[in-house]
């Protein structure tokens, strides 16, 4: 007996899965956010294209870069098709929710202006700005052209910071807190260590702490008679809600750290935050608590052992956190109103007592 098979409306139900997906494919484009990246450097490729490369509800539409082979070694690495070496015709011809800026600061400033008065929702790395009245105008063009805005302080998202502030202040505010960033002989190759590059530790003081009402700083050189370019930093923060922080700072250290303390009531965390797979971390102790029982957590606990290096140092979750706020509507943490709060800190410190060359 022969075997007829059944019949099925397999065309009309091909159609319709082809359909189905040809919608889904255009909801999902739709719903995700278009950056454009200004800046194919060392610091972009090493935190900000791979952090947005790990997001599927973020294309990065254009990038644009001075230097065409490394404009196209990114673009081919991230699948970028548009490639431009002019920010401008790039903000014209590609439509954008959002923009990168990573470039030397010097440089940052007619790129930043002219994106803001695009109406471009913009992050940028640290320092924003190469003096406080810059990033002044900066957040008042932002505020101008209802931009959304992000600095790149990423130890505020720090896995372990963000986690151990949690756990401080479950008992009420940090009132006590210190932030320290040492590095080796780095001071000569940086116009200014502090706005460059401790910065970093002086926002995240700002963070712990909140908002300073008065700054005891002093400065100067160890080991060192190159003129005008300090490499120790020393500050005692006093904070409008009460309390202090202090920054220590050396720039002839041993070798670079970078780490942290917050004192709660009754309560402390200590952590270790140089951003290294397998050494970040952070010690917890409470009421008494012998040294030798204190609670030591690793930073792969928190993001798991496997985790991208981007997730190490709280560059991912930086970025995330940018990306989140301009899908919410909502200004980031490190917005560049905030960003002036730490600027006027850099400018108080750098504005404090300095003491001559020791050796």
């Amino acid at each position: 007996m022969e075997i007829v098979p059944a019949s099925f409306p397999c065309e009309p139900v091909a159609e319709s899965i082809r359909m189905i997906c040809s919608i889904w494919y255009m909801w999902s484009n739709m719903n995700k956010t278009r950056v454009g990246m200004i800046g194919a450097g060392a610091r972009a490729d090493a935190a900000h294209y791979p952090s947005l490369a790990e997001m599927d509800d973020v294309e990065m539409a254009a990038v644009c870069d001075l230097l065409e082979d490394r404009l196209n070694i990114t673009a081919e690495k991230y699948g970028i098709e548009e490639r431009f070496t002019d920010h401008k015709l790039m903000l014209k011809r590609v439509d954008l929710d959002a923009v990168y800026i990573v470039m030397s600061p010097a440089l940052l400033d007619p790129l930043i202006t002219y994106c803001l008065k695009q109406g471009k929702n913009t992050f940028i790395e640290k320092p924003p700005g190469i003096h406080v009245e810059e990033t002044r105008k900066w957040s008042r063009l932002a505020r101008e052209n209802d931009c959304k805005t992000m600095v790149g302080f990423q130890r505020r998202f720090h896995p372990c910071v963000t986690q151990a502030k949690r756990i401080i202040e479950e008992r009420g505010k940090i009132l006590y807190c210190m932030a320290a960033f040492h590095k080796h002989g780095e001071w000569e190759s940086c116009w200014d260590s502090l706005t460059n590059d401790v910065i970093h530790v002086l926002d995240l003081l700002r963070w712990m702490g909140g908002d300073v009402k008065k700054v005891h700083s002093v400065a100067g050189q160890l080991y060192s008679n190159i003129e005008r370019h300090l490499n120790f930093y020393t500050a005692t923060l006093e904070f409008e809600r009460g309390g202090v922080g202090i920054l220590s700072s050396n720039r002839t250290s041993g070798g670079r750290a970078l780490y942290f303390e917050m004192h709660g009531k009754g309560i402390s965390a200590y952590g270790n935050i140089p951003g290294i797979r397998g050494i970040d971390h952070y010690m917890v102790l409470k009421d008494n608590q012998p040294y030798q029982e204190a609670e030591i957590v690793m930073n792969e606990q928190i993001i798991g052992s496997d985790a991208p290096q981007t997730h190490i140092d709280g560059s991912f979750q930086m970025n995330r956190h940018f990306i989140d706020c301009i899908k919410e509507n909502k200004q980031p943490l490190t917005n560049f109103g905030d960003a002036v709060k730490t600027m006027e800190l850099v400018r108080g410190i750098l504005s404090g007592p300095q003491l001559p060359p020791a050796f």
